[in-house]
């Protein structure tokens, strides 16, 4: 219970990061903010304060920042107005919600890795029967330092050689207690589909790792980079992700986690401690923001979108067609959302 009642108030303050993007870049513009909105349901505590009003709903799971002159028809043409702004600045104001959640992504990250991340030892468990490994005498606890005299110090890298090396014959560096020892085998052929739909050909061994962990640190600077660059790999797999769901390579009961589902996978990181929570929080906070990019009306993009056809035809699109747009992507959000709930319940409840 208490896990996800913190699980709600991670996601509550993702959120809170988001619209606070768009408010501090709004105030900055010099727009006058009318409220700042966070969560739905029945209203906890309501301040003014000079023009804006700060509410606090029961639930926090979404919210919204109210501005001056957002539609054409609320306009009175005062310089304080989001419509009297240039272009550019209120495209800065639109994209500086997902902005946020980028900036908090990179910052959750590099504290991960400041403060030390495990990773998955290349320490071999089961040994499966008629497979190269057993017979090439690997056995539980041996820890495998080297593939064909590369190094590895992770599964990962692991067994990113092996899978490599289909078919080939490949020298293991072995370390058995005291002891090392050189082991030759050929990983075995396989084809297999991987996580995005796509057909692949890996090298297969048979071995299962026994699951030990080292914890490993990065120093400030180099954490940085890496944040950076595990971001990059985060977003390619999104869009990849994204492709594969769009030509059927994958379903999207498989591919597509909602509410539901994230707030389950959010409370099993609570549980596991500190890291597990930021590191969640870093992809949670990274997706929100790419999503939020996506050009559909109700959504950041979508009011770029229209933002970037107002520049190209020199005059806004009409209200009419600005609302029709945004009911009708509206509809169809909440028809995914309903989609995937009923997903998450299947997967991380009923199937159990």
């Amino acid at each position: 219970m208490v896990s996800a009642v913190i699980s709600v108030l991670i996601l509550g303050l993702l959120i809170l990061i988001h619209e606070l993007g768009h408010f501090v870049a709004a105030r900055w513009a010099g727009v006058r903010i009318l409220r700042l909105s966070m969560g739905f349901g029945p209203r906890l505590f309501t301040r003014r304060r000079g023009h804006t009003e700060y509410a606090l709903s029961l639930i926090p799971l979404g919210g919204y920042v109210k501005m001056a002159g957002e539609q054409q028809e609320e306009r009175a043409h005062e310089p304080w107005e989001y419509l009297s702004k240039p272009l550019r600045v209120r495209a800065g104001i639109v994209f500086a919600g997902p902005l946020m959640n980028y900036a908090l992504a990179a910052l959750t990250l590099w504290v991960v890795f400041v403060i030390g991340y495990p990773e998955l030892l290349p320490v071999v468990g089961e040994v499966k029967a008629d497979m190269p490994a057993s017979s090439a005498g690997l056995a539980e606890g041996d820890r495998i330092v080297a593939v064909n005299g590369q190094p590895v110090t992770t599964w990962e890298e692991l067994t990113d050689l092996v899978s490599a090396r289909a078919d080939q014959r490949t020298t293991l560096r072995v370390q058995r207690g005291e002891a090392a020892r050189e082991i030759v085998l050929t990983p075995k052929r396989e084809d297999i589909v991987d996580p995005f739909g796509r057909p692949e050909t890996v090298g297969r061994i048979g071995i299962t790792p026994k699951g030990d962990f080292e914890i490993v640190k990065i120093g400030p600077l180099a954490a940085i980079g890496r944040s950076f660059e595990q971001q990059g790999e985060w977003i390619g797999q999104t869009f990849l992700a994204l492709g594969s769901l769009v030509t059927g390579r994958v379903s999207m009961r498989d591919s597509m986690t909602g509410p539901i589902g994230i707030l389950h996978l959010t409370s099993d990181a609570v549980k596991m401690g500190i890291r597990p929570v930021l590191y969640f929080v870093s992809l949670i906070s990274l997706m929100l923001g790419i999503f939020n990019l996506f050009p559909i009306p109700i959504l950041d993009g979508g009011h770029l979108l229209f933002i970037g056809m107002e520049g190209l035809r020199g005059r806004p699109v009409s209200s009419t067609v600005q609302e029709r747009a945004a009911q009708v992507s509206l509809a169809l959000l909440i028809t995914l959302v309903l989609i995937t709930c009923v997903n998450d319940v299947n997967r991380f409840w009923l199937n159990k």
